[in-house]
């Protein structure tokens, strides 16, 4: 393998990923009929790994599993498509809370580019404006020649299944374009009902185009369903870390309600149909103030958001509520006892989108696969 493929790999797309996705792509051969043990099988991913609630896997790891995959369903032409509408906002966790807590939507594609970087995908991406509008390219010549169609389709379906779950409906393309040679008029049928514009093949690059001035459109709310799931990935993090009960757990919940809104005292206590000095009474009996329950979501988002979504400060800021990154800055100094970026630094999350460097499981198959390719 040449050293440039090395470099890209580690650089670019060969980070750990959460086990999320190998249940993924599991549930899609079993909903094909195929076993799961079968598709784990060189995969060094265990029963026992899929089944916990947390765990990650190397990058070559899911390669091999896509490989068998694809070696058992070589019938199912579309199985990339089918593989990347599987992957929800819930999927990513706390990323898809900060997609979802975008202003704008050029803010919140930009949010999801890092996303498709810098969680499941093995493509990578890039967005730049060229010729008048925006394209989003994505690449896959780093990996072996027999799993790249699946992962460019897979990759490519997952962000238009995240455009949907965040703006309702799909990016509107101008162009779509197809590296590969033109296929069965059934995979023609199914890229262009998934993507709203028939494909064009043989091109240059795999990308499409939108309109710029469609960037600075104000994302739309999201709907009732995709709150309560965004909610509940921002629950069951607190929950781990400060259980609640009564009056305090009802507040916290309302605090977490709508992603990157955090509401105050006054309007919490509307919603619960009692007055904020009924609300306060309330929760001092039960030991805690609207203060520290505030701060508490906070203090988690923010640490979880650094760790898991790599963010900004001044993105992290903005979700949870500060008028400016210097009072997010001092209040995170008040809360650990040092600056956001010394905390980053204490953490190993210095430089945002990172990946800290991990024990590499390189499955035979894989490696020779990938030295053909080089």
């Amino acid at each position: 393998m040449s050293s440039s493929v090395r470099s890209t790999r580690r650089s670019a797309w060969d980070f750990r990923r959460d086990i999320a996705t190998a249940r993924v792509l599991t549930q899609l051969g079993l909903d094909h009929g195929v076993p799961i043990d079968h598709t784990l099988r060189h995969t060094g991913i265990t029963r026992t790994q899929l089944e916990a609630e947390h765990g990650d896997i190397e990058a070559l790891q899911e390669v091999q599993l896509i490989r068998n995959l694809i070696h058992d369903l070589p019938h199912v032409p579309t199985l990339g498509l089918q593989a990347g509408t599987r992957y929800h906002l819930t999927t990513y966790g706390m990323w898809g809370y900060a997609v979802l807590s975008s202003r704008t939507l050029g803010e919140a594609l930009s949010m999801a580019s890092r996303m498709i970087n810098q969680t499941f995908a093995l493509s990578t991406n890039r967005v730049e404006h060229k010729d008048g509008l925006v394209v989003s390219t994505f690449l896959a010549d780093h990996l072996p020649p027999d799993v790249r169609q699946f992962v460019i389709d897979r990759d490519r379906a997952a962000a238009v299944q995240l455009q949907r779950e965040v703006l309702g409906q799909p990016m509107h393309y101008v162009q779509l374009h197809m590296r590969r040679p033109q296929p069965a008029p059934e995979v023609v049928q199914a890229y262009t009902s998934l993507f709203g514009v028939a494909p064009e093949f043989g091109q240059a690059a795999d990308c499409g185009a939108f309109d710029p001035a469609s960037m600075d459109t104000p994302l739309p709310p999201a709907d009732g369903h995709t709150l309560a799931l965004c909610e509940a990935i921002s629950r069951k993090l607190l929950e781990s870390r400060h259980p609640r009960t009564g009056t305090p757990a009802v507040v916290r919940d309302r605090l977490l309600r709508v992603p990157g809104r955090i509401p105050d005292m006054e309007e919490i206590a509307a919603e619960m149909a009692i007055t904020s000095r009924t609300l306060r009474r309330h929760l001092t009996a039960e030991g805690v103030t609207f203060r520290a329950l505030l701060e508490e979501v906070r203090t988690t988002l923010a640490e979880e958001l650094m760790r898991t979504a790599t963010m900004t400060h001044g993105e992290i800021a903005e979700r949870l509520g500060y008028a400016d990154v210097t009072t997010f800055i001092e209040a995170f100094r008040r809360w650990k006892g040092m600056a956001p970026t010394a905390f980053r630094r204490a953490n190993g999350l210095t430089h945002t989108g990172a990946r800290s460097p991990r024990r590499r499981f390189v499955p035979q198959a894989v490696e020779a696969a990938s030295s053909t390719a080089a």
